[in-house]
């Protein structure tokens, strides 16, 4: 079942979470099952379902809602400072890159008001070439404003009541959905 006329954004909540091996290769795979919730979408009420390789880095077109709207709200434009957080190779490391945003343009004409990769940025340290980036990839680099996210003593003991659970309860569970605001 195709849905039609969906926005550049929709926000979606999980539905259900299931983590196993892709058929053949031996690697783990995260499989969603998703809804639209917003009642001014095309698909509001509908599921659809999503299988995403390893998850070692988040792929930009999923995004935690709290991060989307804080970036969105940023409303960066043409000339900004910026940093943005290159993971390395290895995937457990990584640098912050300096760069000033060169650009403001959507990336495709046909969702004029998408926000992928609507910033095309220079970095300090490659004056030559530019890299297209979202805005919740974007660090403002002259403040101390912090992208939200929940603080590390909560997340540890959440972790614990979870394992706790998990422990003591007859069924696994598969996942827990927190909407919090920290």
């Amino acid at each position: 079942m195709k849905i039609k006329c969906l926005k550049a954004v929709e926000f979606c909540e999980v539905q259900h979470v299931d983590y196993s091996s892709l058929p053949g290769s031996g690697e783990s795979c995260c499989k969603l099952v998703l809804e639209f919730t917003d009642p001014s979408s095309a698909g509001f009420g509908k599921t659809f379902k999503l299988t995403l390789p390893e998850l070692v880095a988040y792929p930009d077109f999923l995004v935690e809602r709290s991060r989307y709207d804080a970036a969105i709200e940023r409303n960066w434009t043409n000339r900004d400072k910026c940093q943005v957080w290159w993971r390395n190779e290895d995937g457990a490391s990584g640098s912050w890159w300096e760069g000033r945003i060169q650009e403001v343009k959507p990336k495709s004409s046909e969702f004029p008001e998408s926000p992928w990769e609507r910033y095309v940025i220079r970095y300090k340290s490659d004056p030559s070439g530019t890299h297209s980036h979202s805005p919740w990839e974007l660090h403002d680099a002259d403040t101390l404003w912090q992208h939200p996210h929940i603080h590390e003593d909560t997340r540890d003991e959440l972790l614990s009541c979870i394992a706790n659970l998990e422990s003591t309860s007859a069924r696994k569970v598969h996942f827990i959905l927190l909407n919090t605001h920290c």
